[in-house]
């Protein structure tokens, strides 16, 4: 039996007996963004997921959609990617029902000097400044000495490790996906944050329940906004002031984002960070960005790209609604339709992501970009730490009801000239439909 659940969900019942059933919605999740893979020496290890700033056809309002930012940079793991008989693997995944439109992809190796980490400008920008991707290098980082939430719980120890334990994100809003009550964090540190050497910066690991389109326009009608988090600083005076209004969060699972805080209030001892969003804030710092002549920025070449049909790793949700993808389990069939139209033929498609021109190879539920990147780099010096970022240019767009054009791969997002156009055509040559 193959139903369709009036909020869009497609599931398969397999070999009921004949009589009455009572049967009910399976929970998963329906879409979200393509899933990063990389070899870590033992096996693929899950990343996080990707290219969910550059989604399609989301509605904020009737007729009203959120623009696309087709620019995704991740910052790898310390111990990823490991090579492999002279090459760096990673894949990029589609577990769920979505189509995936990947214009170009590129690895970046930064060797670092002793004592200095990096992170890039990356999150889900709601409001200015724009994430721009780069990498934001420093040597001094500050920790808050204590975190209390809007209830007066002291949840410092959730926030003081990057270790999958969160902060309380709030009441959950049980009528729409990923909203929660007005809740604040304020964090206290025991020396002012301002006056300091570099630029300062909050650095921020956690992770985000995304809405789905359906359920933003549910909000909308009912007049229950979605306000993204805002930063305000104390400074000696005593006043509250807003650093950076609805400035953005984490987009999707697990990573680290950094916000430029710009200047901060003399004397400032205490941030405010409130919202609306079901946002698991994983770890929380105040670091400061300098400029770093000795970092070493080196580009990998791309050997090979292939798409490939390999199932649908498994899904993991551990504590704090956390998410993760198992890759050594793979099934190789799943409850997912394909949108209508064209897609990439499986194969060989390095030429469509070796540069960024509106040729893109497209893909859909349980298929995968094989990616594999030479591995020719001299060991890193003694001391110096070496930290890999990967760079993709791409979109994603689901089905559900309110997405538009959400029934079709077409119309294409980006822009192509003439040769890409070709190039295009050349590869498109796969239609599929539904399941």
């Amino acid at each position: 039996m193959a139903l369709t659940w009036s909020d869009g969900v497609f599931q398969s019942e397999l070999a009921l007996a004949p009589g009455l059933h009572a049967i009910v919605e399976t929970e998963r999740q329906l879409s979200s963004c393509p899933v990063l893979f990389a070899f870590d020496g033992r096996h693929f290890a899950f990343v996080t997921d990707l290219l969910g700033v550059g989604g399609i056809g989301t509605p904020t309002s009737p007729g009203v959609y959120d623009p696309p930012r087709p620019r995704e940079n991740v910052l790898l793991p310390e111990n990823m990617p490991e090579s492999r008989n002279g090459r760096y693997e990673l894949k990029i995944t589609e577990p769920m029902e979505e189509a995936v439109y990947v214009d170009s992809v590129r690895l970046m190796a930064y060797d670092l000097p002793p004592g200095w980490s990096m992170v890039l400008d990356e999150r889900k920008a709601i409001s200015a400044p724009e994430a721009t991707g780069e990498p934001r290098f420093y040597r001094k980082e500050v920790l808050p000495t204590q975190v209390i939430d809007d209830n007066g719980n002291d949840v410092t120890r959730a926030l003081t490790a990057a270790d999958g334990v969160a902060a309380p994100p709030g009441h959950i809003d049980p009528r729409f996906i990923g909203r929660t009550a007005d809740h604040a964090l304020t964090l206290r540190f025991d020396s002012p944050l301002d006056g300091r050497r570099g630029a300062a910066m909050l650095v921020a690991d956690g992770w985000v329940e995304y809405p789905y389109a359906q359920t933003l326009f549910a909000a909308w009608q009912a007049g229950a906004d979605y306000r993204a988090p805002t930063i305000e600083a104390r400074g000696a005076d005593g006043r509250w002031r807003v650093l950076r209004r609805e400035f953005g969060y984490p987009a999707g699972m697990p990573r680290r984002m950094s916000l430029p805080l710009g200047a901060l209030p003399s004397g400032t001892t205490e941030l405010r960070i409130s919202t609306t969003q079901e946002i698991y804030w994983d770890r929380l710092a105040v670091a400061y960005s300098e400029s770093n002549d000795a970092a070493v920025a080196r580009e990998l070449q791309l050997i090979a790209a292939r798409l490939a049909s390999e199932g649908f790793p498994r899904r993991e949700m551990h504590a704090w609604r956390r998410p993760s993808y198992d890759y050594d389990h793979r099934a190789p069939l799943d409850d997912t339709r394909y949108l209508k139209g064209r897609y990439t033929a499986l194969g060989a498609v390095t030429d469509l992501l070796t540069k960024q021109d509106g040729a893109i190879a497209i893909f859909g539920p349980g298929e995968e970009l094989q990616l594999e990147f030479e591995a020719s780099l001299a060991p890193v010096a003694p001391g110096w730490a070496r930290r890999f970022v990967l760079e993709a240019h791409g979109w994603c767009k689901d089905m559900d009801l309110y997405t538009r054009d959400g029934d079709t791969v077409e119309p294409l997002p980006g822009v192509r000239g003439r040769a890409a156009a070709q190039l295009q055509e050349r590869y498109t040559t796969r239609d599929r439909s539904g399941r």
